[in-house]
């Protein structure tokens, strides 16, 4: 996934990429960890385009993954897809004002920029941050999942259990026993 800079023109370059989430190491530790297990390829679509001494790439990725629901553990399919806006720079452009270049420097990375060396732009990287990013932090397979049972692990979404589901506030429980004398 690395594009040479002199291949891109004035008017920019549109690229398509079908590629193995197993192929990014990051994915690939998702996929073995079972978290997120890839379905099919992510299929990359982007344009690239010069402005100025600055390149920005902005795509979509697609792809199917199998997760684990974070509330009942049962497996589903989803499709996990989003657009992504990215710019790369040789070198950190120079701030206008020199004189508070001492109190703040801002790095690359903290102004969103992706700095490349020679005269290709490797898109790997960032395109695996990407799809990091899109694999939600909570997964859930619908979102009224009642998830399972606290007493028998019984799945709440197949039926009720029969179990009592008296709710009592953690921080009281050690109460619930406590008998009280009368004076």
């Amino acid at each position: 996934m690395r594009v040479n800079v002199d291949d891109i023109g004035d008017s920019g370059i549109g690229l398509t990429f079908e590629e193995d989430a197993e192929s990014f190491p990051s994915l690939l530790e998702l996929s073995r960890s079972r978290e997120c297990v890839f379905l099919m390829p992510l299929s990359i679509d982007l344009r690239i385009r010069r402005i100025g001494q600055m390149f920005q790439a902005v795509g979509r990725f697609e792809t199917r993954a199998r997760l684990s629901c974070s509330r009942c553990l049962s497996d589903y399919e989803t499709p996990l897809a989003a657009d992504f806006n990215l710019s790369f720079s040789r070198e950190q452009p120079e701030t206008g004002d020199q004189s508070r270049h001492a109190e703040i420097e801002l790095g690359a990375e903290e102004i969103g920029l992706i700095l490349f060396h020679g005269e290709e732009i490797d898109l790997r990287d960032a395109v695996q941050e990407e799809v990091l990013m899109a694999v939600p932090m909570k997964t859930l397979c619908r979102p009224e999942c009642k998830g399972l049972c606290l007493q028998c692990g019984a799945d709440l979404n197949q039926g009720d259990c029969g179990c009592e589901r008296k709710i009592i506030n953690p921080k009281f429980a050690v109460l619930k026993g406590l008998k009280l004398g009368k004076k």
